[in-house]
Parts: structure tokens; C-alpha cells; sequence
């Protein structure tokens, strides 16, 4: 398997915390467990440094600067601020990523060799799960995302 879908495996197991049986609870915690050491692997490999943080947290600062402002607090939307002047914006983010040139550069440079890790191949056992022990209140997301695990 890819260290990718190792990685959707692992997320998805920790999803499945309140679902109840001991078998099946038994079989999520094992693969967490043997799959605990590619996913700490993965997260040291994509770690922020220090340089970009301080970039980032700059970059959050100009959104807020310039967002739309509900009673004086930025409006965030889906996630991102909503921006005003984009334009402007835009501008004063350029300078920015300038300023900070070289941890942007580093930063993308680390996403892009993340990505090529990610398609790399893993061979991890994972311990299977009888079809029978899987509990009924599973989402069809959530069996999905373990479907390599479960043994019918």
C-alpha cells in the first residue's frame, strides 16, 4: 500500500472510537498501533519550521487587516477571512512572501517531497477485522476507509 492510504487507514481508524465491540475495538486499536510508526515518520517529515511560522503568522495578520469586519471582528467564511480588497490584499501578501522568501520557498519545497513520499510503498501488516465484528452503527465513509482491513 501507498504511505498515502496507509494514512487515510489510520485517519479513518481514529474516527471509530465510539463505535462499540470488543473485538472490533480490539482490531482499530492494533492497526492504530502498527501503523503508529510510518504515520509519526510522515507527520517529523512535514514538520513547520520555525522561519515559516513566523511568516504564517504574519500572513494571518494581514487577512484579518484586511477582511470585512462584523462589529470589529474579521468575518471568516468556509474557513478563510473574507477579504475586502482583494487587490490590495494581494499586493500587501506579495510583499509579504517576499519578505519571507526563503521559508515560503522551503515550505513548498517540503509539501512537494511530502507528496512524492506519499506515493511511496509501505508494507505494513495490518491485523484483519471479521465482518462479523464490525459494529452495525458504521457509516458507509467510515467503512470505506477501512475496507483493506476487513476480512469477510
Amino acid at each position: 500500500m501507498t504511505k498515502q492510504k496507509a494514512l487515510d487507514i489510520y485517519n479513518t481508524l481514529n474516527t471509530l472510537g465510539e463505535l462499540k465491540g470488543t473485538r472490533f475495538a480490539y482490531g482499530v486499536s492494533k492497526n492504530i498501533n502498527k501503523l503508529q510508526p510510518e504515520i509519526n515518520a510522515l507527520q517529523k517529515s512535514f514538520v513547520v519550521s520555525e522561519e515559516f511560522l513566523a511568516y504564517d503568522k504574519e500572513r494571518v495578520e494581514l487577512a484579518k487587516e484586511y477582511s470585512h469586519k462584523i462589529k470589529g471582528e474579521p468575518v471568516i467564511i468556509e474557513g478563510r477571512y473574507d477579504i475586502e480588497d482583494q487587490d490590495k490584499f494581494d499586493k500587501e501578501l506579495e510583499k509579504l512572501q517576499k519578505k519571507h522568501k526563503k521559508a515560503v520557498e522551503e515550505r513548498k519545497k517540503q509539501f512537494k517531497e511530502f507528496q512524492e513520499i506519499l506515493k511511496e510503498e509501505v508494507e505494513i501488516d495490518l491485523y484483519k477485522i471479521k465482518i462479523s465484528d464490525v459494529p452495525q452503527e458504521i457509516t458507509a465513509r467510515q467503512m470505506n476507509g477501512i475496507l483493506e482491513i476487513i476480512e469477510e
